[in-house]
């Protein structure tokens, strides 16, 4: 908490209140009056202080409270400020800048009042860099009784020129534009509006501010949105490249000229090439990767279609699955692929579509019939 500062009025504590939110108020403070008879007092844009912290300058969010109590010549108004709150919005520049902002806001109400006849003894000293200010808090000596008001008060600080200062939060809403795109765009609407306010320079880096964060903001939408579309199709290609579309065989394949016809119980070693061979047929108590569980033989016709082809052997191949295996392919950990005619090999009498179940943690010795797996 820093040092309270007091002004002596002569009137008693309810005029000497509205006396003093008068003056407040004429420097541009919001003044509210508390169920304690207390006053409390802000000034500033808080969103602003939060984003340009110490640097808001002008705009920095202040907030103290004027406590007035009867004395004996009258009614005595301290102003109370707590560090804190000036700390946690601007660091320690703005704890020091905030406590001069409540200096001030003390030495101009008490120079305005005792314009008007209403202080007795002296008025806290306007804030400066110099040692003497923070060691003397007071004008003159601490008031006694029969001290000439206004004893040797400092004049009202000159107003601020804005129309020669380039507006703090619009400057950093260009640089958050680029850094942290919400950033730049939140500083640009503040920006605009002190502009608007204060008649400051610095419209258009507030604009460009905006600008650049909502165009950043944009892209790195799209570009998230890319990068997960991205992971899915690849995530999917890797699965269907691992499974075959989901444990299906391409029937567009290529296929030998030698139409194989398999059995089930059949069991077959890895099909490195894609391509099923009398090769690749092996006995199921040695470590394999296929077994033959299905079958399905298509009548006489004309080539059915790539599409048809690959509905009637996923229909089939879900049948005997269930069968085979003992419980749904759904409820199964393992999976099937199949093999089936393709328009070359219809031509040379090729009618069988053949399924083959696999573990897909790896090769298995023995039958996978009824396994319940």
């Amino acid at each position: 908490m820093s040092e309270p500062l007091d002004l002596h009025l002569i009137l008693p504590a309810g005029p000497a209140r509205d006396a003093v939110a008068s003056a407040l108020t004429e420097q541009g403070f919001t003044v509210n009056p508390t169920a304690t008879g207390s006053l409390d007092v802000s000034r500033g844009s808080l969103g602003t202080t939060l984003i340009a912290g110490a640097f808001a300058g002008q705009d920095m969010h202040v907030r103290f409270d004027v406590h007035v109590r009867d004395a004996p010549e009258g009614a005595v108004a301290t102003f109370v400020h707590s560090a804190a709150g000036g700390f946690f919005k601007g660091g320690a520049v703005g704890a020091v800048k905030a406590g001069d902002v409540v200096r001030e806001a003390a030495h101009v109400a008490g120079v305005r009042l005792a314009q008007q006849g209403l202080i007795v003894g002296g008025v806290p000293v306007a804030p400066s860099p110099g040692a003497d200010a923070v060691a003397t808090p007071y004008s003159s000596a601490p008031p006694t009784a029969g001290a000439p008001m206004y004893a040797g008060a400092a004049p009202v600080p000159a107003p601020v020129d804005y129309a020669n200062r380039t507006n703090v939060v619009a400057i950093f809403a260009i640089v958050l534009g680029f850094v942290v795109p919400i950033g730049g765009i939140i500083a640009g609407a503040v920006g605009l509006a002190q502009v608007k306010r204060t008649g400051e320079k610095g419209r258009g880096l507030a604009i460009a501010g905006i600008v650049v964060g909502s165009v950043m903001t944009v892209l790195g939408t799209i570009a998230v949105i890319a990068f997960f579309a991205f992971a899915v199709i690849a995530g999917a290609a890797g699965d269907a490249a691992a499974t075959g579309d989901g444990g299906l065989v391409d029937p567009s394949e290529d296929v030998p000229a030698e139409v194989l016809s398999l059995q089930i119980g059949q069991c077959l070693d890895d099909v490195s090439t894609g391509i099923i061979t009398s090769d690749n047929i092996v006995d199921c108590d040695v470590a394999h990767t296929y077994e033959v569980f299905g079958e399905v033989v298509l009548p006489d016709g004309s080539f059915p279609g790539d599409d048809q082809m690959e509905s009637t052997a996923q229909q089939s191949c879900d049948e005997a699955f269930a069968s085979f295996v003992g419980v749904s392919y759904d409820e199964s950990t393992l999976e099937y692929t199949y093999v089936a005619p393709t328009s070359d090999t219809w031509e040379v009498g090729d009618r069988q579509i053949a399924c083959l179940i696999t573990d897909p943690a790896g090769e298995t010795t023995g039958s996978l019939e009824n396994s319940a797996r």
